[in-house]
């Protein structure tokens, strides 16, 4: 069942910018059956309008006849056709050592990407897997119970068992038994890509000779976990609670040998911002930081939550006394965040007892040590103390 959108396959300007003799036609030759049912040849492909939008046509309806890998592998490209994608497969080949001949500067980042997973498939395929965490994602976070380490390779020895295990859980909730992961080192981070099934679908269809069926599958999901080797803290992005539960204690009990390693205990706090002297502070790193967002709870009988936004949260609560911090339990906070590196202000949002949601690959480390330096940190953990 063909139900993706791609963006840049969609995109005229992007199709114009392909040589497509030299690139798109060898790539797709492999499945020339479906594109001649779409009156394309595309063993005879030519730069041209005609040929740009009768591919705009194909690439904006995929439909069920479209072969899965083929739209795996458009899907895949699709996510790497721009200028990260880029910087993440020129880093790629870097950190595997690949030679690959035939790539220029003058290529687009379409033409680079095809050029390259025409060479190596595998290292397109990683690529595509590690940009799933380049995403802002939810994580709950757990500490470790000591100072016990693990290495990626005691990871690639016992992924399997990690597989296994998820596996049997996975299935016993009618999600299937297909568990796979993908495991890799970024910086001090091991992070794990898991794949595997969500609850079984069922859609009505109709067909392109207009008769109506039903369609039932099982769709996807990708899971993401990293364990900060510095930190020695568990990091979960799942769907469900239960889910995030199997994570900490497979992952605990794989790796540690016990399934309470991570305890599902206080990371973050907020109390810090009701102390009178409370002054945001903006570690190196961070230009300037505003509140923008905050969630307080009356510790009264009514239990009364409020929510405010605005662009300066801090000044107002200073200057009008609203909102007012002090008058209950801070459930969370969200900042706007201006980055040394560059670009738009960010948002920043963390969440009591143990989540905080920023973009760990752009922002990781001056993101950590903004929690630091306000003290929203719950206690002050041994790695956080300079």
């Amino acid at each position: 069942m063909a139900n993706l959108k791609f963006k840049r396959f969609s995109d005229l300007a992007f199709l114009q910018g392909i040589d497509k003799p030299q690139y798109l036609s060898p790539l797709l030759v492999p499945y020339s059956d479906y594109f001649a049912r779409q009156d394309l040849d595309v063993s005879e492909l030519t730069n041209n309008d005609a040929t740009d939008r009768k591919f705009l046509e194909v690439f904006t309806k995929p439909d069920e006849e479209m072969p899965g890998p083929l739209l795996e592998m458009l899907y895949v490209l699709d996510d790497l056709a721009d200028d990260s994608g880029h910087d993440r497969i020129v880093a790629e080949i870097e950190r595997s050592g690949e030679t690959i001949g035939g790539l220029n500067g003058e290529m687009t980042p379409g033409e680079y990407a095809i050029a390259v997973f025409s060479a190596k498939p595998g290292l397109i395929q990683a690529c595509h897997e590690k940009t799933i965490h380049r995403k802002t994602r939810n994580y709950t976070e757990f500490q470790s119970l000591n100072s016990s380490r693990l290495k990626y390779t005691d990871v690639k020895r016992k992924k399997g068992a990690l597989e296994e295990g998820l596996a049997g859980w996975f299935d016993t909730r009618n999600r299937g038994r297909v568990c796979e992961i993908y495991a890799y080192e970024e910086g001090p981070e091991i992070r794990f890509i898991v794949t595997h099934g969500q609850t079984y679908r069922s859609e009505g269809s109709i067909d392109k000779n207009l008769k109506k069926s039903r369609v039932a599958y099982r769709p996807q999901k990708h899971d993401t976990i990293i364990f900060d080797t510095r930190t020695n803290i568990l990091k979960v992005s799942a769907q469900t609670h239960p889910e995030k539960e199997q994570y900490r204690q497979q992952f605990g009990q794989v790796f540690f040998g016990n399934a309470e390693q991570f305890p599902a205990g206080d990371i973050y706090t907020l109390s810090s911002m009701q102390g009178a002297d409370f002054r945001l502070r903006v570690p190196d790193g961070i230009d300037w930081a505003t509140l923008s967002e905050i969630w307080v709870q009356t510790d009264d009988d009514h239990h009364i939550l409020q929510i405010t936004r605005g662009y300066n949260l801090l000044k107002s609560a200073s200057e009008k006394a609203l909102p007012n911090l002090a008058k209950g339990e801070i459930l969370r906070a969200a900042f706007k965040v201006k980055y040394a590196v560059g670009g738009k202000p960010r948002r920043f949002e963390v969440r009591p007892p143990n989540i905080a949601i920023y973009d760990r690959d752009r922002d990781g480390v001056a993101a950590e040590a903004f929690l630091k330096v306000n003290r929203f940190f719950k206690g002050e953990p041994e790695w956080a103390i300079t």
